[in-house]
């Protein structure tokens, strides 16, 4: 039995991956339903799907994923937002699709409202976990385990030493949905405008200073509107009560915002129809059996064990100056190894998603969800490969 913790795109991808090839699977998941930051954070344009011409960049689970949400929803599309493309899909439509293809797949148990406790290792490998469900433990042992928590966090229990946190952290997101607003308000370049309104009115003070670096983008429907907040993060912020005060001064925020919105013909129906949970972009990476570095993404590189392929720019949230965007070349892509999702020294122990082995920058265009996707079904594919040939 392989052990996934964290069903987001890596882990979904991974469970799936797995299971296809034989194995069997038990994916664990700390919220009460998978989806991950998509789903949960309010993510309405998957990025890593697509190269610079609009194809795919990596087939398997990551286009059939595409393909499964453009057939449920005739909204879902793909968009083309600056020299990239993504693809524009409801976070509910994506929630739905991803469920039920979990639950079309028999070797998968899916555990939710669950956690990892304790990890037991021995010579290299772990050979037991404790997991919990409210107050009830229970202990399994898998034959391998899969980190896609984006944040390593079952890696952390292992050992500390094996997880690389930088001092400071890009920004996390924080994503409110608006209704009630007039098709017109955010083509371009009434769009750009509309940003440089809110960050002068953030220069001169009639905003929150943190409105400097407010997001605002067309939504799904022509209706829709998503507001995306920049929230850089203390050390703290895995506590629950920091991540509350983080998400009340986020409240207050919209809330200002909105008000200045609304004083705009166009906004003035626009009501809050969505509020997205905390979105951590970087919460520390693994130390791999090899570490991606910002070269390897500007060069193109590729390798002989490649996992999967990213053109993804390198997106920087800059906690004190905002996003920073550096694009690769057109037709440009590079190639993310599996060493990278190997964890160091241990045998049997793996990590995808957002918590790969990487150097910051790298991270920075290696997390988006169509890449996880792809680093996630590399892994399933890698372990229940790995397990027919030791039968």
């Amino acid at each position: 039995m392989i052990l996934v913790i964290g069903a987001g795109a890596a882990g979904m991808a991974t469970a799936l991956s797995a299971a296809l090839r034989g194995a069997d699977v038990t994916l664990v998941e700390n919220t009460a339903s998978p989806g991950g930051t998509v789903a949960r954070s309010l993510i309405h344009t998957l990025g890593g799907l697509y190269d610079s011409a609009g194809r795919y960049i990596n087939y398997g689970l990551a286009a059939e994923l595409a393909e499964r949400l453009t057939r449920a929803d005739p909204l879902a599309r793909p968009r083309k937002i600056g020299k990239t493309w993504t693809l524009s899909v409801s976070p509910e439509i994506y929630r739905r699709v991803t469920e039920e293809w979990l639950a079309s797949q028999d070797r998968i148990r899916v555990i939710s409202n669950c956690r990892v406790a304790r990890i037991e290792t021995q010579a290299g490998s772990i050979t037991g976990v404790e997991l919990r469900r409210g107050a009830s433990p229970f202990f399994i042992e898998p034959e391998a385990m899969v980190d896609t928590t984006g944040t390593a966090e079952a890696i952390r229990l292992i050992d500390p030493e094996l997880v690389l946190d930088d001092s400071e952290r890009a920004a996390a997101g924080l994503i409110f949905r608006l209704s009630g607003v007039n098709p017109e308000a955010l083509k371009f370049p009434g769009n750009i405008d509309l940003l440089r309104r809110i960050r002068a009115a953030a220069e001169k003070g009639l905003l929150p200073d943190e409105c400097r670096f407010v997001w605002v983008d067309r939504g799904v429907s022509d209706t829709e509107a998503y507001l995306k907040l920049s929230v850089p993060l203390g050390a703290d912020w895995r506590n629950s009560a920091a991540s509350a005060e983080l998400a009340i001064a986020g409240e207050k925020i919209l809330n200002s915002v909105l008000a200045f919105l609304k004083e705009r013909a166009e906004f003035s129906e626009a009501e809050v129809s969505g509020r997205g949970e905390l979105g951590v972009r970087e919460g520390g990476r693994i130390r791999g059996e090899y570490c991606l570095t910002a070269d390897d993404v500007r060069s193109g590189r590729k390798f002989a064990d490649a996992a999967c392929r990213c053109c993804w720019p390198i997106e920087y949230w800059n906690p004190r100056s905002g996003v920073e965007l550096e694009y690769l070349p057109s037709d440009m892509y590079y190639e993310i190894p599996l060493r990278s999702l190997k964890v160091s020294n241990l045998r049997n122990v793996w990590a995808a998603g957002k918590c790969l082995s990487a150097e910051r920058l790298a991270q920075a265009s290696a997390r988006v969800v169509g890449c996880c996707w792809a680093m996630g079904e590399a892994v399933g594919n890698a372990i229940a490969s790995g397990n027919k040939e030791a039968e």
